[in-house]
């Protein structure tokens, strides 16, 4: 019996989902070791914070829910990018700031993650405006939109 093909996609968003947690809890380690290091300064993590890790967390939880139940609905994978990125962008931020001030040289790829930090941030500034476009039904909202 062959398996369906939305399987793969299923997969596909529930593996974004995990790393989109798995993100958050990295995030949460390496805020641990700067303050352990004694730069609680640098950390990504504040009591600011916090709506904007329940947001990525949930707009990714409800973009999983969007993909698997209807896969070539746009909305619900540009909100999973839109999680995913914003995590990853804390991700970077958090290592980059250990690996470079905290203690110089102790992370490898520091640096380089430090261009890629900044290109999260447009990326999931460009899914938040996607989804304002495409939603609710997936398409943009008239033709004079289209190119």
């Amino acid at each position: 019996m062959a398996a369906r093909p939305g399987w793969r996609l299923a997969g596909l968003a529930w593996a974004g989902w995990v790393a989109t947690v798995a993100a958050v809890a990295g995030t949460g380690w390496l805020d641990h070791l700067l303050h352990q290091a004694g730069r609680a300064d640098l950390s990504a993590f504040a009591v600011s914070s916090i709506p904007v890790v329940v947001a990525a967390v949930s707009a990714a939880t409800v973009g999983v829910v969007l993909a698997v139940r209807r896969p070539r609905h746009p909305v619900g994978w540009l909100l999973l990018g839109l999680g995913l990125s914003q995590a990853l962008h804390d991700l970077t931020y958090a290592y980059t700031r250990y690996g470079l001030v905290a203690r110089p040289g102790s992370l490898p790829g520091a640096a380089y993650l430090a261009g890629l930090n900044n290109g999260l941030v447009v990326m999931w500034v460009a899914c938040a405006g996607f989804v304002l476009l495409l939603t609710p039904t997936g398409s943009l909202p008239s033709p004079r939109w289209r190119w």
